[in-house]
């Protein structure tokens, strides 16, 4: 089985076609595609999913993870969560190790070197 994370923005948004593709065909034969990313979990979240046409086993939040576990978040003007930059950035490694993902995907270096899971860079 093949478990799949996929970073949304600058990755999945970035080219929806592609993504969209591989992950309907990996969803239909059984494995499971991890969409990991930093906004939290919305009907808006859900929706831009839908429109893009990406299929997926599990949805995976960082903001919304670490505000269930009381981790110290403020927020902008814009309501982006902002939260000590450390734990951020390890956050997406933890989740995929933890889940023992096959491969993840994601455009942000900073990540990278938190990563015992395999990680390809997306640009």
């Amino acid at each position: 089985e093949m478990k799949l994370g996929l970073d949304l923005h600058n990755v999945i948004d970035r080219e929806p076609l592609t993504f969209s593709i591989i992950s309907q065909l990996l969803v239909r034969r059984g494995h499971e595609v991890h969409v990991i990313t930093g906004e939290e979990l919305s009907s808006r979240l859900t929706s831009v999913l839908e429109q893009l046409r990406i299929s997926y086993t599990h949805l995976f939040s960082i903001s919304s993870y670490h505000k269930s576990i009381g981790t110290e978040i403020r927020y902008d003007e814009n309501n982006t969560p902002w939260m000590d930059q450390e734990i951020w950035n390890v956050t997406k490694a933890w989740y995929c190790n933890k889940h023992r993902i096959n491969l993840h995907i994601d455009d942000s270096e900073v990540y990278g070197k938190y990563f015992k899971t395999p990680y390809l860079l997306f640009r």
